[in-house]
């Protein structure tokens, strides 16, 4: 059997949430099929890098020239699935070409357009609509990333549940580790800067949390936000600057991987207020390098997250404020929360994740 990969998510040089999930299950995929019967193929429309090129002797890069900024996925891609179709063809994104194999799979990592559209632009939103409505109406199975994303597609798209297998995240342990490293006093936020994420009353609960420093200690800390811009930036940039404590809101922007863990085992704690997440990588980061998390209370994250974390309605950026306090001074507490973290986020690998991918992608009534 041919299984084709869509590898240009993948293959970004900065890379986000469903980039990096592109990137390890195929790196992991690649060490568990490297001896199996199967023909591999990463389809790409530039040469792959960082990792992706090399490839066991059953694997390889088959790259689709584009010469232009769009269209690679509907045109290029299509085309190849009607002239040289893979009996299975897996998309990362949510995203169909015009064209697919007869056995398609996608993956589909939220709907939180379809949630919270007031968030997103129209233009985002109407293009996530269309992609919905053709994967309900085409014939492919669906990958998703919780069992909470699962529900969510079944409620809002009524498509058939025995269609959609859900495969979590993973963090990269060789990396993520618990690791003795001097604090520098900052709580940190990593993700997108966008609405969707609530930075906008993270802002203000570190507000709040600052003018309550004075009493703690003498060691003043700061907010670090790790990430590029998103939708809604703008008020998000506002927001910081009209801050009495604008000076000690740093935004760090993107920051590679290789840094990350560094700059987290040094925060005081991660706070993900999230208003919406298919699964939420960045608070198992943190949990896996043995820091405190302060999380929304939203479904999925409760899911994910478990007893490890602690938990605020996403508007309630008084308690948000109050948890920031607590971690500042509790020590217990904060022991207790290393340790049921580290356990929590040994449960997420991106080989256990590959495993469940290779199942949907290689067994077919």
């Amino acid at each position: 059997m041919h299984i084709g990969i869509e590898a240009s998510r993948a293959n970004k040089p900065n890379k986000t949430g469903v980039e990096w999930y592109a990137y390890h299950i195929i790196q992991e995929l690649k060490k568990i099929t490297a001896l199996d019967s199967n023909t591999w193929s990463l389809y790409t429309p530039t040469g792959l890098k960082n990792g992706l090129e090399i490839s066991p002797k059953n694997w390889e890069e088959k790259r689709l020239n584009w010469p232009f900024p769009y269209g690679w996925t509907q045109i290029r891609l299509s085309y190849e699935m009607m002239h040289v179709p893979s009996h299975v063809l897996w998309l990362p994104g949510s995203t169909l070409p015009r064209v697919i194999a007869k056995k398609t799979v996608v993956t589909v990592h939220d709907i939180g357009f379809h949630r919270y559209p007031a968030v997103y632009k129209k233009r985002q939103v109407a293009i996530h609509e269309f992609a919905m409505r053709e994967i309900k109406e085409r014939d492919v199975r669906v990958l998703t990333v919780s069992e909470f994303s699962k529900k969510e597609i079944v409620d809002v798209y009524d498509i058939d549940p025995e269609k959609i297998f859900v495969t979590y995240n993973g963090v990269d342990h060789a990396f993520y580790f618990p690791q003795i490293t001097e604090k520098q006093n900052y709580f940190l936020y990593i993700g997108r800067l966008e609405k969707k994420k609530n930075i906008l009353n993270l802002i203000r609960a570190f507000n709040i949390y600052k003018a309550a420093e004075t009493g703690l200690d003498t060691t003043k800390h700061q907010l670090f936000l790790v990430g590029i811009p998103g939708n809604g930036f703008e008020e998000i940039s506002q927001a910081i600057h009209a801050s009495p404590y604008a000076k000690d809101i740093i935004e760090k922007g993107y920051i590679p991987e290789s840094e990350l863990p560094h700059m987290i085992r040094a925060a005081t704690a991660l706070v993900h207020p999230a208003f919406y997440e298919g699964f939420g990588i960045p608070p198992v980061q943190a949990m896996a390098c043995g820091i405190p998390v302060i999380s929304s209370n939203i479904s999925v994250l409760s899911e994910i997250l478990g007893d490890a974390a602690l938990y605020h309605d996403p508007v309630d950026i008084q308690t948000l404020a109050e948890h920031m306090i607590r971690i500042r001074q509790d020590a217990d507490l904060v022991a207790q929360l290393r340790t049921v973290g580290i356990e929590r986020a040994s449960r997420y690998t991106w080989g256990e994740a590959a495993k469940k991918t290779l199942v949907a992608l290689t067994h077919w009534s």
